[in-house]
């Protein structure tokens, strides 16, 4: 005989379910509704609370589901002098639009939890928040999932063969090697209708003190940053926003010394640093090519990015975005007895990434620590 949730669970489900119920207007919520926008404003900020790294990244509701890129974050000369002779004056755009596109595209955030989550969740008073919160995790961390490893926007996706959002859609580190082919090393260029791309085949960059840069190569991890951040025009090198966003291989215990001590050395036996490396960014008090060093979740093996992250909670400081249709987000919960859970929650959302400075913004990928063969 199957789990069967206890009168506690039950009371406690039936509560949640009366808090969405009074949080959407007396909507019935186990039939598809809009979210009001409060309650689809309070999901973005608990996931941005609970998961640090999206605090970093421009969140931006959109009224339609395509459009040009904001250049948010960027800057553009908008001094200027009038003569009488030359009136009226003229107004300039305080960001730079650089003739790119976005476009959203429809993502189900499908979520479940089985009747003994909900009997152990149940013995807290606060069982709605500690939910949501749950859920919120979980839709954040998949969202930056998809951010750093995501290359197309399949019809229908596999979780189990593409486990970090690759076919769930386009993200930040495609769009550069689809926008801006030639701030992206590492990866041969592709040439089809007209149009050249950085997603040929992997093109290793190797770092080792033997190595020869008149083949690509580099004798460290800084003379690489460097070399990325000169391939950059001047005004957007100049920016003092940058960061090296790394991934985990390519730093040793110095970089990070939080991260790679043991667990067990910790005061709390290793549960807030555990839970920082997979939810929060990471700076080093290090630098490459002159820039902090920041380590983001998720973020893909031999790779290096440099561009402005921002400052957390400014939501325009970024160079990376996550554009929404606004008052897309559609949901539903239920109870699904047939599938062995007490709790079905079906969200989807019309999203998409955008780099809203593609000049502020290069690669290097498949970095690899060995000399040439």
């Amino acid at each position: 005989m199957g789990y069967t949730l206890s009168d506690r669970g039950r009371l406690a489900l039936d509560n949640m379910f009366a808090q969405v119920l009074a949080a959407n207007n007396g909507r019935d919520i186990a039939r598809q509704f809009t979210l009001a926008p409060s309650v689809e404003q309070r999901l973005e900020d608990l996931q941005r609370e609970n998961v640090g790294f999206l605090s970093r990244v421009n969140v931006i509701p959109q009224r339609d589901l395509k459009g040009q890129v904001l250049g948010l974050g960027t800057v553009n000369m908008v001094g200027s002098r009038r003569s009488r002779a030359n009136l009226p004056r003229q107004a300039r755009y305080a960001g730079q639009m650089q003739d790119r596109s976005w476009e959203a595209f429809p993502t189900l955030f499908d979520t479940m939890l089985p009747w003994e989550m909900i009997d152990a969740w149940s013995r807290f008073p606060d069982f709605g928040a500690r939910y949501a919160r749950h859920v919120a995790i979980s839709v954040a961390c998949t969202r930056i999932m998809t951010g750093w490893n995501g290359v197309e926007a399949a019809d229908d996706t596999d979780a189990e063969e593409h486990p970090l959002g690759e076919d769930l859609n386009i993200g930040w580190l495609q769009k550069l090697r689809l926008e801006k082919p030639d701030h992206v090393m590492g990866r041969a260029t592709v040439t089809a209708g007209g149009k050249t791309t950085a997603t040929g085949a992997a093109a290793p960059i190797y770092i080792g003190a033997g190595a020869d840069h008149d083949d690509g190569d580099y004798k460290n991890l800084d003379a690489l940053a460097y070399d990325l951040i000169a391939g950059m025009p001047s005004w957007a090198r100049a920016s003092t926003d940058h960061v090296v966003v790394v991934s985990q291989d390519l730093v040793d215990e110095k970089y990070f010394p939080m991260i790679n001590r043991p667990l067990a050395d910790t005061i709390d036996g290793g549960k807030s640093t555990s839970d920082q490396t997979v939810t929060d960014i990471v700076m080093s008090t290090k630098q490459l090519g002159g820039r902090p060093v920041a380590m983001a979740p998720f973020f893909p093996e031999g790779t290096m990015l440099v561009t402005p992250l921002g400052k957390a909670n400014a939501s325009d400081s970024s160079n990376l975005s996550i554009y929404y249709q606004e008052g897309s987000r559609r949901r539903y919960v239920k109870d699904e007895p047939e599938n062995m859970a007490a709790l079905v929650d079906y969200n989807s959302v019309n999203e998409c990434y955008v780099i809203e400075s593609a000049d502020h913004a290069v690669l290097a990928e498949n970095i690899t620590f060995a000399a040439r063969p």
